[in-house]
């Protein structure tokens, strides 16, 4: 095999450059391209245009990585020509030329472009993914860009009987380079693709290779997922009869398509939903249509395979087919289309399907590979080539007309302008020839082109392609490019720059038009799959209104290619164009095969002739002669370095070429040949290489002489710090000594100390035991004394004895007398005693005492000098106080004076118009200074002398804005001059203590300081200024306050937001403290932490940016509207020059500029829209004129009265004057989107006689009112109209929603969780909204239940939100989650709001299964089973549902939220809200039971949930009774006695049990009243419980029914009911006849004493309330009648006068009572007959009964009374109209016989037009039929069902 070097060193066959050829013919151009084929070389070179064959086959390493190694960094002819060469002369060129590249592909089709294109996009990504290496860089941004060529290849491809990968769109793919050359992002531009492809091919031909792709490469699973079988059996991509191609792998189609979709970041589910489209679109393409009624689906299970995949509704995407609707006087219209137009509609929609699916692929691509900032670019365009089939239709004209354009840019590079600019510069030269396009292009192009009749044909309603076609012949038959076919058919030629083309004109406009009906529109965009709907979502319905006059209208399809067209050729125009043709060699595809005729052809029409003569003789490379200059400046030798830059090109180019052969001079330029440039270039190279060499010889001796002295500076750096950590630990070793030292000597000393211690206390001890001894051996002692002188006072006592008793009687006087003395004395002592131990006792006392007074007295005093401190605290206070008030008593008094000199200097300079402003002076002063003028964001009132005339300030979008220092005095409590930086915005003055540099400002309370709790007392209120990273909060907001203290924002360790119950507090945690801070209200919190949070998180430039904002009203120390000043009026005030004075209703402000100039230049702003006279101009007055004004707003005033006004409406407003003159403005309506007005009442015209329309705005809703129609109607509709064209508003809560979707699509998490922490609007709040988290519309709520007393949305919206914070307090939660269930039922704008409440009150909540958050997610569950919310708020639902199941797996709230994700997926639109049985199941996350009852009293109990609807309910009960085999066909009623009402299948039944109980509560409350109503509408029958019932309602056989199954019974039962209904045709016999067999059915033989009861079971009672009508006979023997019991009852009473009894009658017993007789007759004639069937058995009774109803041979039809007005029609006024399975037919009443029958196929249409009228039109007769009956929708419904069985039965599908 040969190596890479060997293929590049091959010989060259002929000649490698065909600029070089020396004989230039066509024949030896044709000759050398066919050599160089025959040797595999494909590439051949004309200068720097690449002429490329297709060989069809691989040519051996050819495109191998070594070969593009190989062209890197080498000049176009350095290498053989190759497609890498043109690739990387592009690459490089972005630097030589510093300027955009492009590369334009061009050729046939099947010539080979999108390979080329290919190759090119390889070799550039393996050019970037070198650099990125030596970089560093990522290379995924080159993966996806390559991966996108499958992808695009895949969708936009297709095989074609010119090409098996044909480019069936057009793309431009641009590549942004950085200047590292690292391919940093793209872009794909589409354009034109082939959507009919989708829908049609040709034979041979195939549909886009997806198809076959998914349909032989998918998986077995995925295909029966999708309900895909074998792709023979599928219309769209078998009718070519080309299915497979041995060239064309499909199965590795689909595994690179889908390899290829996941790197585009794709997800599993966003793939699914691409494969579910195009498998939408292959059943699409099988649905077939039949014409029963109009057109009808003939296949409704392929539809509804097909409504499945797109997640629609069936039967509305079947109605959205077969049915066109349109807006007649309010009123929706729908005509049957007839079948081709259904085939029409469904390829149209396949068609539009797979258009929107291929343009959002393309965006995904460019969202993966899309980049914000680009060095330089190169693009590929890949373009449709020339086509010209034997059929050529508008696809074919667009794209050749495309390749007209790139002929004409390849000829202006190539041929016009190189030429012009020879010719220009001077140079010697001799113009070529060749063939200009430019008159072809006129002819398609210009005014009255054929592109322009094309379009204004497409526009007319009436225009059709014969037209059309007229008037392109008409136009252009003289046209030397235009053909006209000699023969008149529908075509018309073009004579293009490649060869004559005929277009087949059929088809054109409607393919031009690309029509897509509203119909379909909405059905697909109702889809429950969020992908189906982004598909249209920016497509909007051509019947929606046009909100501005001047708004285009839905552009062509050729419009919107021609604006692409000449965006693609201006992109190309900015770039430096590279060329590759593309030849085609062979018709046949196969390789080594070289046609002649077919190439030369090519290289004729491509001009290639003159291409290769014009690059011979031409000078391809020219430059600027200081720009050839500053290139080769390498090349110029010193010499010549002072020279002029044209010597210096001369000098040097003569050097190379003496001859002067291959460069010219021109006047401004050097022209050069492609050659010399690159041996200049090579040259250069060379110079360049040795000064590079010699530079970076000298910046690595810098570098090395640079990293030496930073060596040696290290060294000596770390000598330096050695040595000093030497010293260091020298000094610590001798520290360290010198403590030890030290330690020793203490411990020395201490121990000393120690043994001396313990010698004193062993010495203390020793004296201590000494002690003891002496003192135990003394008491031993003293004992032993004790005991002698006890033995010795005995003996003495024994002695003595008797002594003292002889001398006892002597002593005894003594003694006593002595005992006396002594006791006297030891009581003295003792006293003695008491008295001292009393005396010092007192004395202990009075010590205590004095130390007690003492600190007494101390304490007092210091109370005493505290409260001194306090009583001189509060008398400075007072004094202060006294002062303040005596200040402002002055300044009220100087207020007064200078209010009354300005006024006096106004009325001094002006006219009387400035005098009417007295009368606004005449102020409550007392109320006036109470209020704080300068408190922020003040809005002003204004109201004029008219107590009825409220204005609101206009916003006008021209911002007019001024801003600058002014002095300014004004009202309230300051009066005097203060220096103010005003700043006029919006319309609203506004002025700050400073210029703007605060980020925010504002109160707070703040406690700092630990995170202890203290008093509220001891907080502190502060002025907090933001400004920068820097956080200042001072004493107060006057200038020169305090500064208390500064947060370093950006230093904190995080700012929290903590607020809890009512209190709107954060944290701000820095390293040293926490600073815990109140704001008065969670709005001014949230604000406040959302720009603290900003500025945590913003580097330096979003910092700046941030400052940069402009002023923010909050901010402001006051604000004016502009709206609100009377007058802006200079002033002379001698202290102050340059003043002027703002005049207002309430105030003046005097106001002081620096300079006249500034002065004057704020009078001409603030006059310009201020409420004096006003000038308009013609524009801006949309309508103007006189209209009574009434104020509706909620500020109600006493005696308001109506004022005619002068209203001038604007694009912003409306203003309202006094008078025509417009001298005296009263005020504005601002108008923005979410204003309204109501159209003009005709019931109002009767009571008032005039004509009212209200316009509600944000304030309040004024009625006006005219006497003229047309006025209002004018006034309404041009108010709408700027109410239109205003943007739509956005909340905060919007933003953050479409934040966090694009953060969920891009899968950034931590964006996500960002996004919540930054923004408490999102989280849950303990505290009550303030406002609507959306945009609700503004006025009062109309409703239909006045007692409900709703208000304004944005108020019910407030009260449901404070309604969910204390739900955990609730006992019984039911009622009010009805009561917000009912409103949202009630005020459909409220559901969005609600569910974003929901979702706010269920984030972030620290306990997932607390009380009131498991309330509110049962709320959640019950509004997601009954509303679903529109598309962007279900996204948000979804998502936050996921979210939180993901936070809390495993908890209560976790299973609520997957059942109410679970809801979401099925929720149907309801008509009631859910009834409690609902709610409480709902609660409980189970399903409900619902009772069915059918014929019999028999009932069955289902499982039903809140979206089960009736037709799955008729499914379950068909399968539960066996009934699959069945005749008929059954279906659900609401039943009340005799009145029932078929409910439709898609009816959810849980929505009629809510109906039934909302109905009895309403028949509890007002049983008469709602009777009557509900009667009246045929809904109720008096006494008779509601029911659900089941029971037949197509009768399709009723013959086939055998007498023993349960469907001959419910047979029999609905026959008995018609005939009790009177809706049989039967004689008063054959009735009571009837009724017999039933009582006998029923009851079995007659007994003694049986009787009727109640005659409405077996009798139609209401056949006795009229005249009787003669007997008819129709099928069996009639006898002739002789008088019987009617004779002599009320039958004999006249018409007139039964109908005076009936008017006359208030209720139903008095008509029983006039009637009374009657019925007892005809009971008794029933039992007569009854009696005779004696014996008679059950069966056999019923058998006869339905024997006798059988031979009507109309039985199963169903009779509907209805009333026929119309004179064109023979018929009488009261009729039956029969629908049965055949036929629709017209009877008389009870004549068995139809006066006219009209089958099913001749029936064109019908439908009800207006309410209760009903329409038929039938084919063949010239008017249409028209009847009166409330039963429109049930005989619409019946027919439709009848027919639909017609279809099925055609298409022989079972039922």
């Amino acid at each position: 095999m040969a190596t890479t070097l060997e293929i590049l060193q091959v010989a060259q066959a002929g000649m490698s450059d065909m600029a070089k050829l020396q004989d230039l013919k066509v024949e030896s151009i044709l000759e050398n391209i066919r050599q160089r084929f025959e040797a595999d070389q494909i590439y051949t070179y004309i200068g720097s245009i690449l002429a490329a064959v297709n060989p069809y086959k691989t040519i051996p390493r050819l495109y191998d990585f070594e070969v593009m190694e190989a062209y890197d960094k080498r000049h176009i002819g350095d290498l053989p020509p190759h497609i890498y060469a043109i690739a990387n002369d592009t690459y490089y060129s972005m630097w030589k030329q510093t300027a955009n590249q492009c590369v334009l592909i061009s050729g046939e089709s099947g010539a080979g472009k999108t390979e080329s294109t290919k190759f090119i996009l390889n070799y550039l990504s393996k050019m970037s993914q070198a650099s990125a290496k030596e970089a560093g860089n990522d290379v995924s941004v080159e993966k996806c860009i390559l991966q996108s060529s499958p992808i695009l290849e895949a969708f936009g491809n297709a095989k074609t009987v010119y090409n098996n990968n044909s480019s069936r769109f057009g793309k431009f793919i641009l590549l942004s380079f950085s200047k590292r050359g690292v391919i940093e992002g793209g872009k794909v531009q589409d354009f034109l693709l082939e959507k009919n492809r989708v829908v049609g091919q040709n034979p041979g031909e195939r549909n886009y290779h997806i198809f076959y792709a998914l349909m032989l490469g998918a998986p077995e699973e995925m295909k029966q997922k999708l309900g895909l079988g074998a792709p023979e059996s599928y219309k769209y991509i078998n009718q070519s009869g080309c299915i497979a191609d041995p060239s064309l792998n499909d199965h590795e189609i689909f595994t690179n398509v889908n390899e290829a979709l996941r790197d585009m970041k794709l997800n599993e589910e966003q793939v699914s939903d691409v494969y579910d489209v195009l498998a939408a679109i292959l059943h699409i393409g099988n649905l077939d249509f039949i014409t029963a009624g109009g057109a009808q689906v003939a296949s409704m299970s392929v539809l509804k395979q097909a409504a499945d995949l797109l997640s629609v509704d069936e039967y509305q995407l079947a109605n959205a087919l077969t049915e066109k609707t349109r807006l007649l006087r309010g009123e929706l219209i729908s005509t049957p289309l007839d079948e081709h137009q259904a085939r029409d509609s469904r390829d149209s929609l396949a068609m539009n399907l797979y258009a929107r699916c291929f343009n959002w692929i393309i965006g995904r691509i460019n969202v993966r590979i899309r980049t914000k900032s680009t060095f330089h670019s190169v693009g590929v365009l890949d373009i449709f080539g020339f086509e010209n089939f034997e059929v050529n239709r508008f696809e074919q004209f667009n794209i050749n007309f495309a390749n007209e354009k790139l002929q004409e840019y390849f000829n202006k590079h190539i041929f016009s302008l190189e030429q012009h600019e020879y010719n220009a510069e001077g140079l010697d030269w001799v113009d070529i020839d060749w063939q200009d396009n430019g008159e072809c292009l006129d002819l398609i192009v210009r005014k009255l082109g054929l592109l322009s009749l094309i379009d204004e044909e497409s526009r007319f309603p009436k225009g059709t392609d014969v037209t059309m076609l007229d008037k392109l012949h008409s136009n252009h038959a003289k046209n030397s490019f235009y053909i006209k076919p000699r023969v008149t058919d529908s075509r018309f030629g073009i004579k293009h720059y490649a060869g004559d083309v005929f277009y087949e004109t059929t088809g054109f406009l409607e393919k031009n038009r690309d029509t897509f009906r509203d119909e379909m529109l909405t059905a697909i965009k109702e889809s429950r799959s969020d992908f189906i709907y982004d598909l249209f979502e920016d497509i909007q319905e051509s019947s929606q209104p046009r909100v501005n006059k001047n708004m285009r209208k839905k552009p062509t399809v050729s419009s919107q290619f021609q604006e692409s067209l000449h965006s693609l050729m201006s992109t190309l125009s900015a770039c430096n164009p590279y060329f590759v043709r593309c030849i085609k060699p062979n018709s046949s595809k196969a390789p080594n095969l070289f046609e002649k005729t077919l190439t030369l052809n090519q290289l004729r029409y491509s001009g290639m002739l003159e291409t290769v003569k014009i690059r011979r003789a031409g000078f391809p490379v020219r430059r600027l002669f200081d720009d050839f200059v500053n290139r080769y400046s390498p090349l110029i030798g010193r010499e010549l370095s002072s020279s002029h830059s044209q010597h210096k090109c001369i000098a040097l180019l003569t050097k190379y070429d003496e001859n002067n052969q291959k460069w010219q001079v021109g006047k401004t330029k050097v022209f050069l040949k492609e050659d010399l440039e690159i041996k200049l270039e090579r040259d250069r190279a060379e110079k360049v290489e040795k000064f590079v060499t010699k530079i970076k010889a000298c910046y690595k001796g810098y570098r090395a002489r640079k990293a030496y002295k930073i060596t040696i500076a290290k060294i000596v750096f770390v000598q330096k710090y050695w040595r000093m950590h030497r010293q260091r630990r020298r000094f610590l070793n001798l520290k360290d000594a010198t403590i030890t030292l030290q330690r020793y000597e203490r411990g020395r000393k201490a121990r000393q100390l120690f043994q001396v211690m313990m010698e004193e206390r062993r010495l203390e001890e020793e004296r201590k035991r000494e002690e003891e001894r002496k003192r135990a051996e003394e008491e031993q002692r003293i004992l032993r004394e004790l005991e002698r002188l006890k033995a010795e006072a005995k003996l003495r006592e024994l002695e003595e004895l008797q002594a003292k008793l002889e001398e006892e009687a002597r002593i005894k006087a003594e003694e006593e007398e002595a005992e006396k003395k002594r006791a006297e004395e030891e009581r003295q002592r003792v006293l003695e005693k008491a008295k001292a131990i009393e005396a010092a006792k007192r004395l202990e006392e009075e010590k205590a005492r004095k130390k007690a007074e003492d600190e007494r007295l101390k304490l007092e005093e210091e109370l005493r000098i505290r409260r001194e401190e306090e009583q001189r605290l509060r008398e400075q206070e007072e004094a202060a106080r006294l002062a303040e008030e005596k200040r402002l008593e002055e300044e009220v008094r100087r207020r007064e004076e200078e209010l009354a000199y300005a006024m006096q200097q106004v009325m001094n300079h002006f006219d009387d118009s400035i005098a009417q402003l007295n009368s606004h002076t005449d102020l409550n002063l007392d109320n006036y200074y109470g209020e704080m003028f300068e408190e922020a964001d003040q809005e002003s009132e204004y109201q004029d002398e008219d107590p009825d005339d409220d204005s609101v300030s206009r916003k006008s979008d021209d911002l007019q804005y001024w801003e600058g220092y002014l002095n300014m005095k004004c009202g309230g409590m300051v009066n005097t001059w203060k220096k103010r930086y005003c700043v006029l915005r919006d319309e609203t003055l506004m002025w700050f203590r400073a210029k703007q540099e605060a980020l925010k400002s504002g109160w707070l309370l703040k406690k700092g300081g630990g995170t202890s709790t203290l008093s509220r007392r001891n907080w502190r209120k502060r002025f907090f200024v933001l400004k920068g990273i820097e956080l200042a909060y001072y004493e107060s907001d006057s200038d020169g306050a305090l500064c208390k203290g500064i947060i370093n924002i950006k230093q904190t360790k995080d700012i929290v937001d903590s607020s809890f119950g009512r209190e709107s507090s954060l944290d701000i945690i820095t390293e040293k403290r926490t600073y815990h801070i109140v704001a008065d209200n969670a709005d001014d919190l949230s604000e406040w932490f959302s720009i603290l949070m900003r500025v945590k998180n913003a580097n330096e430039y979003e910092l700046k940016q941030m400052q940069d904002e402009d002023a923010n009203p909050k901010n402001a120390i006051g604000t004016l509207d502009v709206a609100v000043i009377d007058s802006v009026v200079p002033v002379n005030l001698p202290t102050k020059p340059n003043a002027f004075a703002i005049i207002t209703a309430e105030r003046v402000f005097n106001m002081s500029a620096e300079s006249p100039e500034d002065m004057n230049g704020w009078l001409k702003a603030l006059t310009q829209y201020h409420k004096g006279q006003r000038t308009y101009s013609k524009e801006e007055i949309l309508m103007s004129g006189w209209l009574t004004k009434e104020n509706t707003g909620t500020i109600s005033r006493p005696g308001i009265t109506r004022k005619k006004r002068y209203f001038i409406l604007t694009s912003h407003s409306i203003d309202i004057y006094k008078s025509v003159d417009l001298q005296h403005k009263l005020g504005a309506i601002a108008l923005n989107r979410l204003c309204s007005v109501t159209v003009p009442d005709d019931k109002m015209f009767k009571e008032i006689g005039t004509w009212k329309f209200t316009i509600h705005s944000r304030r309040f809703s004024y009625n006006l009112y005219t006497p003229s129609n047309e006025e209002a109607w004018k006034w309404t509709y041009a108010i709408q109209e700027v109410i239109d064209s205003k943007p739509p508003l956005e909340t905060p809560t919007q933003i953050l929603i479409k934040e966090l979707r694009e953060a969920s699509l891009n899968g950034y998490n931590d964006s996500i969780d960002e996004i919540y922490k930054l923004n408490p609007i999102l989280r849950n709040v303990p505290y009550m909204l303030k406002s609507p988290l959306l945009p609700l519309p503004y006025g009062q709520i109309i409703s239909s239940n006045v007692d409900k007393g709703y208000t304004t949305l944005q108020d019910e919206a407030v009260k449901i939100f404070n309604v969910l914070q204390g739900s955990e307090q609730l006992a019984d939660p039911m009622p009010v989650i009805q009561g917000i269930l009912q409103t949202c039922q009630d005020l459909k704008p409220l559901q969005d709001e609600i569910y974003c409440q929901l979702v706010k009150q269920t984030a972030w909540v620290k306990d997932p299964d607390n009380l009131n958050n498991l309330r509110n997610w049962q709320i959640l569950c019950c509004m997601s089973c009954t509303f679903l919310p529109s598309r962007s708020i279900l996204r948000y639902v979804r998502f936050h549902i996921k979210r939180q199941v993901e936070l809390y797996p495993k908890t209560q709230m976790a299973a609520y939220a997957g059942y109410g994700l679970e809801a979401l997926k099925r929720t149907r639109t309801r008509e009631f809200v859910p009834s409690r049985d609902e709610i409480i199941a709902i609660l409980g996350r189970r399903d409900m039971n619902a009772t069915v009852f059918c014929h019999g009293g028999g009932s069955c109990q289902i499982s039903i949930n809140s979206s089960t609807t009736a037709g799955q309910v008729i499914h379950t009960l068909v399968k539960g009774m066996n009934l699959d085999s069945c005749h008929n066909r059954f279906s659900l009623y609401e039943k009340s006695g005799l009145v029932e009402k078929a409910i439709d299948d898609r009816s959810v039944v849980a929505d009629i049990l809510a109906k039934f109980e909302s109905q009895k509560a309403q028949n509890g409350e007002k049983d008469g009243m709602n009777e009557s109503r509900f009667r009246a509408r045929g809904l109720s029958d008096r006494g008779k419980p509601w029911q659900l019932f089941f029971k037949l309602f197509c009768f399709l056989d009723t013959k086939s029914v055998k007498p023993d199954s349960i469907e001959y019974s419910f047979l029999f039962e609905q026959a008995h009911e018609e005939v009790i209904r009177g809706k049989f045709p039967a004689s008063e016999e054959q009735l009571i006849h009837l009724a017999a067999l039933r009582m006998q059915f029923d009851k079995g033989d007659y007994l003694h004493g049986d009787w009727i009861n109640d005659l409405t079971e077996v009798y139609p009672v209401d056949r006795l309330k009229v005249k009787p009508k003669e007997d008819t006979d129709f099928g069996f023997q009639q006898r002739e009648r002789k008088d019987t019991f009617i004779h002599g009852t009320l039958r004999g009473i006249g018409e007139k006068t039964l109908k005076r009894l009936q008017k006359s009658a208030s209720d139903d017993n008095i008509l029983e009572s006039v009637y009374k007789d009657d019925v007892s007759a005809t009971i008794t004639a029933i039992i007569d007959k009854w009696k005779t069937l004696k014996g008679t058995t059950a069966e056999r009774a019923q058998n006869i009964y339905m024997g006798f109803m059988r031979s009507w041979k109309h039985f199963g039809s169903r009779l509907f009374e209805v009333e026929c007005h119309d004179s064109r029609q023979a018929y009488p006024k009261n009729l039956w109209l029969s629908v049965n399975k055949s036929m629709v037919a017209v009877h008389k009443i009870n004549d068995p016989n139809p006066i006219d029958e009209f089958p099913y196929e001749k029936i064109l249409s019908f439908g009800a037009p207006i309410p209760n009228e009903y329409k038929i039109i039938v084919e063949g007769r010239r008017s249409e039929l028209t009847f009166d009956t409330t039963e429109v929708f049930e005989i619409a419904k019946l027919m439709k069902a009848y027919i639909n069985e017609i279809v099925k039965k055609r298409n022989m599908i079972p039922a």
